[in-house]
């Protein structure tokens, strides 16, 4: 394949280390001595200070040891956001453990699957889950504790975090010996993406490429190093997850809720001074929109960045409007740590997605012959980067598909970038339905849909919702006879699955679902018979 057509990132301005991100993170804690908050809830003003953050984590670590556990090891952190939420994570990534996180609203056959994907030893979580973890504990015999990080009291199915470290320690620490590891090859988290289609898969990003990423966001050209972030952003998801590790690594401030409340959101913006703001649209729109914004001083924010799902120029116009500040527009995927585009500083044009960061080079597809792109010719994005996965996690053919024979990951998503080399983004060659930038795989909804008795086929697609991205919709052929209404399957798709993946977009009933001669659906016309569904609305 030609490289004539390939755009190279911005010069890294220094080596990506080689050691793990549990040190990294480690010295960083080290250096922070005074009794500033690492994490503050913003609704209720807990804080847990850096100094107890170190010696929670460290105590936690040797624990974990003491029992055991270690690089071999994986760890399931599974909760709503809360001050201890980063406590079983970093104190993972100081002994060399796998961590994956899981949203704690996944019903047991969601958990089942992604469960069966990372298979983890041990069980971080918030109380009124314990039930679901305990559960599976009792199917799956790879489950060997299960620990509540948000109660102090310890019942039959689950330790409290204080408990478990009092019982495996003489007393708490504030110094450790991490483990040393491969960069490029140990595995420092599974998490969870559909890719380009279909039902999720374990993501495995290494120590070298959250180093990688870790690089980025303390490049100067790029961002301001030192703020104070209000996280809405669910810390399992990968956005919150990853953008608050970066946080913690610069000894900066979280403020976070566990969901959004818009005069919750408003005060804990305009108390705690917040200076950088990462968005999903949904946030974005309101922000721009709302009258409530405007009975709240602000004036601390200077950056505001954007991503998970695509953003409209006129709700971008309008933030800036309100705000005086611009907003940096970001592209990327779990499989590449996030984002391999970004804005930053340079302030691209309206609309694009910016340029290719450090450590990374990005190239334009055509989909026929394979081959490269010039400027301004629109195709799949491919990127090859530092940031780019291992692999997917127990599923070597779905890693051998998102890669060509020259090791491009193959994203799915379809866009050009122009003569300057700024990105932008037009449509997704993929299925996924992106809902407030939680991923939903439509085969996924349609798999739960056809265990119902009265459903013969079906199909599911996206359809545009401007606070939601996109919303589901599911085009359902019932038994001749069936009394079926669009609220009984609604229902049944919520008591499955969760939040996100329910049916919001509405049942439309049809006649046949339309397919290719292999069986497969065609979502092309599923999106033209969407369309005209909308226009009777």
């Amino acid at each position: 394949m030609t490289t004539k057509f390939v755009v190279e990132g911005l010069p890294p301005l220094e080596p990506i280390k080689e050691i793990s991100i549990g040190e990294i993170i480690y010295q960083s804690l080290l250096t922070h001595t005074d009794n500033t908050p690492a994490f503050v809830d913003g609704k209720t003003g807990i804080v847990i200070t850096y100094p107890q953050l170190l010696s929670r984590t460290c105590s936690l670590a040797e624990a974990l040891r003491n029992t055991g556990y270690g690089p071999h090891s994986t760890i399931l952190v599974s909760s709503k956001n809360h001050v201890r939420f980063f406590v079983p994570v970093v104190a993972a990534l100081y002994i060399g453990a796998k961590v994956t996180t899981m949203n704690p609203n996944y019903t047991p056959t969601e958990l089942t699957h992604v469960m069966n994907i990372s298979q983890p030893n041990i069980v971080f979580c918030s109380e009124d889950v314990v039930h679901k973890y305990a559960d599976l504990k009792r199917k799956m015999n790879f489950i060997e504790k299960i620990i509540a990080i948000d109660t102090t009291k310890s019942s039959v199915e689950a330790e409290s975090l204080n408990d478990f470290i009092r019982e495996n320690i003489r007393s708490m620490v504030s110094t450790i010996s991490t483990t040393v590891v491969n960069t490029r090859e140990h595995v420092a988290f599974i998490l969870y993406s559909s890719g380009t289609t279909g039902l999720p898969k374990g993501v495995m990003l290494t120590h070298r490429n959250i180093n990688a990423k870790f690089l980025i966001w303390k490049d100067p050209r790029l961002f301001i190093e030192k703020n104070r972030t209000l996280c809405v952003l669910p810390f399992f998801h990968a956005y919150g997850l990853l953008t608050t590790l970066t946080a913690l690594r610069a000894n900066s401030l979280t403020v976070f809720l566990n969901e959004f409340e818009p005069e919750v959101y408003m005060q804990a913006l305009q108390d705690y001074k917040v200076t950088r703001l990462y968005l999903a649209p949904s946030f974005l729109l309101f922000l721009a929109k709302s009258p409530l914004v405007l009975q709240y001083d602000l004036s601390s924010v200077n950056e505001a960045i954007c991503g998970a799902a695509p953003l409209k120029k006129s709700t971008e116009d309008e933030f800036k409007r309100r705000f005086n500040v611009d907003i940096s527009q970001a592209y990327g995927l779990t499989e590449s740590t996030l984002a391999v585009t970004i804005n930053g500083k340079t302030r691209s044009k309206p609309g694009s997605s910016g340029k290719v960061t450090p450590y990374s080079r990005l190239a334009i597809r055509d989909l026929e012959t394979g081959k490269f792109l010039g400027p301004n010719n629109a195709g799949e994005i491919c990127i090859k980067s530092e940031m780019v996965m291992k692999g997917y996690c127990r599923n070597p053919e779905a890693t051998k598909n998102t890669f060509n024979e020259d090791g491009w990951l193959l994203t799915g998503d379809a866009g050009y970038y122009d003569e300057d080399g700024d990105l932008f983004v037009t449509d997704r060659l993929k299925e996924l339905i992106k809902y407030k930038g939680f991923q939903v795989a439509p085969a996924e909804i349609e798999a739960i849909l056809l265990t119902h008795d009265e459903i013969i086929e079906c199909g599911v697609v996206g359809m545009p919702d401007e606070r939601a991205g996109e919303v589901p919709l599911a085009f359902v052929v019932k038994l001749e006879q069936s009394q079926l209404t669009e609220r009984d399957i609604q229902k049944f798709v919520e008591e499955k699955l969760s939040n996100q993946k329910w049916l919001r977009g509405g049942v439309v009933f049809v006649k046949r679902i339309p397919k290719n001669p292999t069986g497969k659906i065609l979502r092309r016309n599923l999106r033209l018979m969407m369309k005209q569904y909308q226009s009777k609305l």
